[in-house]
Order: C-alpha cells, then sequence, then structure tokens
C-alpha cells in the first residue's frame, strides 16, 4: 500500500458517510418518475451550482485533465474557462426557454421545436456520451487510482483486483443513487464539491511548499517549444493552441453545458427560474477556482518529477497526492479524488434513467404512471451500472484518459450543437433540416472519431493537413459542414406548416418565469462578477506574468 492505515481509516468513514447521507435523504421513497429524477422541482441554487461543478469536475478532471496539465502544462486547464463560459451561456440564453417549455429531459427541446424522431437521436447521442464519456471514464479513474493506492497493480493478480476495484466503486455510487434520485445526488454532490475543492486546494499548497515556494513555480519548466508550462496560451497550431480553444474547445463547451441531459437535469430541478440562472453561474465561478485545483497540481506534479520517467500521466494527481500530503489529510484529499469519481457514476446513472425511462419507455408504455416510470427508471439504471462496468476497462487501450473523454465528445458534439443553436435563434429552421443535420453530424463524428483514433486509418490520417490531424480543428470542419447543412435545407427546403407552429413554441415564454427586481439585480451582479474571475485567470496565467 501506498498510503496509511489512517489515510485509509479516513477514506473509509468517507465511504461510509456519504453513502449514509445518502440513504439517509432517501428515507422518504419518491412517489413518481418526476420527484426521483428532477427531485420535486424545488432545489435552490447553492445546490444546483455545486451539483453541476461536482458532475463536470469529476475523475475525468482530477485523473485526465491533471495528467493532460503533467503532460503539455497548465492550458489543459483552459477547458475549465470555457466551461465557465459556457455555464455563463447556459443562464443567459438556454436555461429560460428549457423551463419555459416544462421539460422533463433535455432532448425532449428538439421535439417540441422540431419532431419525435429529432428528439430519439440526440437521446441516444447524450447516452453514448454519458454512458462512454462519463460513466465508464469515471470507473475507469476511480479502479486506476485504488489500484494504485492499494498496490494491486502491483500484484500477480492485478487484472482480477482492476475489475474489483470498478465494481466496488459502481455498487457504492449505485447505492444511493438507486434509492433516492436526483435529490439523494444533488446534496451528496454538495458534500463532495466542499471535499474535492478543499483537498485540491491543500494539495496546491504542500506541492508548493515542496518546490520550495512561489518564487520556484514562477520560474518554472518551459515545454519544448519554450513556452511556459504556467501560460494558459499556446500559438494556433498546438494542439490546444487559442485557435482549436476557441473552436473546437466552445463548441464540445456549449454542447456539453448547454444541451447535455446530466448537466440539464439539475438546472430543471430548481424551483424557480431565479435560482436556476444563479446555481449555473455558481457553477461557472467553482470552474474557474477548477483551474487551480486541478490544472495548477498538474503543472506542480511536472515540475517536482522532473525526469521521472515511471510516473505515468494518469497518475500524476495521485503521485504527487502521496508525495506530499501529511498523514490523515491525505486520506481527506483521496476522499475528495473519489468523491469526484462517485459523483460522475451518480450523476451519469441518473441522467442515463431519465432519458432512457421518459424519451424511449414512456413512449413505449403510453399508459404507464408515474409510479410505473420510476420502477421502470431504476431497472434501467441498474443495467446501465452494469454494462458501464464492462466496458470501463478497455479505455486503457488509450495512451490518455482525457485524449480517450476529447476523442468522444468532439465527435458527437457537432450535430446537436449546430440544431440547438438553429433551433434557438433562426425562427426559419424546419424538422427536415434538424433530422439530416444530426444524421450527417452522426455519420462525420463517427468516421472522424475513427480516422484519428484506430491504429487501422493511421495511414489515411498522415495524409490529413497537420491542422486536420487535432480533433478539436477536425471537429469545428464537422459543425462548419452541419451548419450549411442546416441552413440550406431549412432557407431553400420544404417548410410546413408545423414548422412555423413549432418555433412560436419555442419563442413563447411562460410569463409566471419571469424574476423579481431584486433577483434580476442579484443575478446580474453575479454574471459580471463571474466574468471578471474569467478574465483575471486569463491575464494572470498568460505571457505577462509567465514568460
Amino acid at each position: 500500500m501506498k498510503i496509511s492505515v489512517i489515510d485509509s481509516l479516513v477514506i473509509l468513514i468517507y465511504f461510509i458517510a456519504i453513502i449514509g447521507l445518502g440513504l439517509w435523504i432517501s428515507r422518504r421513497q419518491a412517489k413518481g418518475g418526476r420527484e426521483f429524477f428532477l427531485a420535486g422541482g424545488e432545489m435552490k441554487w447553492p445546490f444546483i451550482g455545486a451539483s453541476l461543478f461536482a458532475t463536470n469536475i469529476s475523475s475525468q478532471q482530477f485523473v485526465g485533465q491533471a495528467g493532460l496539465a503533467f503532460a503539455v502544462g497548465i492550458i489543459a486547464g483552459g477547458f475549465q474557462l470555457v466551461g465557465a463560459t459556457c455555464f455563463l451561456l447556459l443562464s443567459a440564453f438556454f436555461i429560460r426557454t428549457y423551463m419555459g417549455l416544462r421539460l422533463a429531459t433535455s432532448p425532449e427541446f428538439f421535439e417540441k421545436r422540431f419532431s419525435g424522431r429529432c428528439r430519439a437521436i440526440v437521446s441516444i447521442i447524450n447516452l453514448m456520451i454519458i454512458i462512454l464519456g462519463n460513466i465508464a471514464a469515471a470507473l475507469y479513474a476511480g479502479a486506476l487510482v485504488l489500484t494504485h493506492l492499494l498496490g494491486w497493480d502491483e500484484m500477480k493478480n492485478a487484472e482480477f483486483l482492476y475489475w474489483l476495484a470498478i465494481f466496488l466503486i459502481g455498487i457504492a455510487a449505485g447505492t444511493y443513487t438507486l434509492s433516492g434520485g436526483l435529490k439523494a445526488v444533488i446534496y451528496c454532490d454538495f458534500v463532495q464539491m466542499t471535499v474535492l475543492v478543499l483537498g485540491g486546494a491543500m494539495l496546491l499548497y504542500f506541492g508548493i511548499s515542496e518546490l520550495g515556494g512561489i518564487q520556484a513555480v514562477f520560474s518554472g519548466n518551459h515545454d519544448a517549444d519554450g513556452n511556459s508550462m504556467w501560460s494558459l496560451f499556446r500559438p494556433w497550431n498546438h494542439e490546444f493552441g487559442w485557435l482549436p480553444m476557441l473552436t473546437g474547445g466552445m463548441i464540445l463547451g456549449v454542447h456539453g453545458h448547454c444541451t447535455d441531459q446530466d448537466y440539464i437535469q439539475r438546472a430543471l430541478s430548481a424551483g424557480s427560474l431565479y435560482h436556476a440562472k444563479m446555481g449555473a453561474l455558481f457553477a461557472g465561478v467553482l470552474k474557474t477556482l477548477a483551474l487551480l485545483v486541478i490544472a495548477a497540481p498538474g503543472v506542480v506534479a511536472a515540475q517536482l518529477f522532473m525526469g521521472q520517467e515511471v510516473i505515468a500521466r494518469d497518475n500524476a494527481y495521485v503521485s504527487l497526492l502521496t508525495e506530499v500530503m501529511p498523514v490523515g489529510l491525505l486520506g481527506l484529499c483521496l476522499a475528495g479524488l473519489l468523491a469526484a469519481i462517485m459523483s460522475s457514476v451518480d450523476s451519469g446513472l441518473c441522467a442515463c434513467g431519465s432519458l432512457l425511462t421518459y424519451d424511449f419507455f414512456a413512449k413505449i408504455k403510453k399508459g404507464a404512471t408515474d409510479k410505473e416510470l420510476l420502477k421502470d427508471g431504476r431497472i434501467i439504471m441498474l443495467v446501465l451500472l452494469i454494462v458501464c462496468m464492462l466496458i470501463a476497462p478497455f479505455i486503457r487501450n488509450f495512451k490518455g484518459l482525457f485524449d480517450y473523454l476529447l476523442a468522444v465528445w468532439a465527435f458527437l458534439a457537432p450535430g446537436v450543437f449546430v440544431t440547438v443553436l438553429f433551433g434557438l435563434f433562426y425562427k426559419r429552421s424546419t424538422e427536415k433540416a434538424a433530422f439530416w443535420t444530426l444524421f450527417i453530424g452522426i455519420v462525420l463524428g463517427l468516421f472522424s472519431f475513427c480516422l484519428l483514433s484506430l491504429p487501422a486509418l493511421s495511414g489515411l490520417k498522415s495524409q490529413l493537413p497537420l491542422l486536420l490531424q487535432n480533433k478539436l480543428n477536425l471537429s469545428p470542419w464537422v459543425t462548419i459542414i452541419c451548419a450549411l447543412n442546416m441552413y440550406l435545407m431549412s432557407r431553400y427546403g420544404y417548410r410546413s406548416p408545423e414548422d412555423d407552429e413549432r418555433a412560436q413554441i419555442v419563442s413563447t415564454i411562460d410569463p409566471s418565469l419571469a424574476m423579481t427586481t431584486e433577483e434580476s439585480r442579484k443575478y446580474r451582479k453575479f454574471t459580471i462578477g463571474l466574468s471578471c474571475c474569467i478574465v483575471f485567470m486569463l491575464l494572470f496565467f498568460s505571457p505577462i506574468v509567465f514568460r
């Protein structure tokens, strides 16, 4: 084992406490599907924001993004600022429409704006992203952490122990999720958000101290091109340069933060428009802090372990923890890391359960009561959990967790991204154009994923211009093709009377959703504050400070 008995006890106590909290919240069983999947529509903004953050900041970030920062610098954390900006956009342009339409799931928007077949396609895309990019990735990362800490990865039966770790994490997170639904998930996420932020902050402090203080950080190492590892800015032709971050990065961000069910589900659980909007802004503020508690420790690890080839990048965060954290606090930080992992699993399960229940089973069993849908939803969630446990180990075939996640997200996002923007802001958009845009997006996205990810197509990949061999630069081209198709078919194709009716439904918002004067004032102040936080981070982690 790489941790002490005391740290192991802290982790065990945390696990028992968080599962106990979830079960205690679940003591009053939900009476129906909407109460189970949308928390009865009574959540307040601090809990919504914390849950949005905990859902987003998970093992993908603590293992994958910190590992990427270990390899390329704090630019890996640029995705956190993109995410914070997208939460700002969610609050300003999307939430009011979603709540005004009284949605049960985010893909339901596509049915009310376009048609049922568009909703089905978006639901399938959402399910693929959540299953492959959230739940399975979280189980993979959790098993990686546990086996590394317990020394299981060096034993003769390491493969069996790896599978065992996956099942232990899945069972732990599934227990309270299947019992209490979204309400239990949100309250547990609030606790887990607190633990993981505090843990990340302590790790950054002790890591900097181990390096020799803040002065050692400012004179830190540089990458092969001479750029400071602490600068967020890279040339346009860099894998994570300013061009791919503004194009492919923003497409990923808007799709993920503004249309994915696991995020929208939390906004829809709000007791009012004010709490939904403020929750999104609060999540954005927490995302700016994530630059410090996730990406920055990865750069510290790169400086501390410089030249030590034995450190695998997906183990960078955990290796730094075990190197610099005092006994007891190490256990708390590791509990925070495991909290993030469990948060991804519980959130993904709840989101997938609601998608399959309302977008598919409710249509098949048209006469089903809310209680029957709840029963079906729990069964679906259990089956999904088992499937994700079986998928998770195969993620090891990719060179890094975040590379895998970017590949999944980048090529499933364009079609949905284009369709939702046209549906909201272009009244002439038609159902036929939306359907074919989604179809083209899936076909081009899967082809692009295979082209850049499968070794069998490496020869064809090498013939592409160097710029297009970057997934974040290839994804915008898929988006441009989807946007052209959407515009041309809507502008010059057949337009039915139903298309006009659906456009009016989206533009007609329930007046009861309006915020009070006092709520609007607070919301504006919070919006300005989040915008200033984003700008400050961009200026501080720039060549102005780090050369």
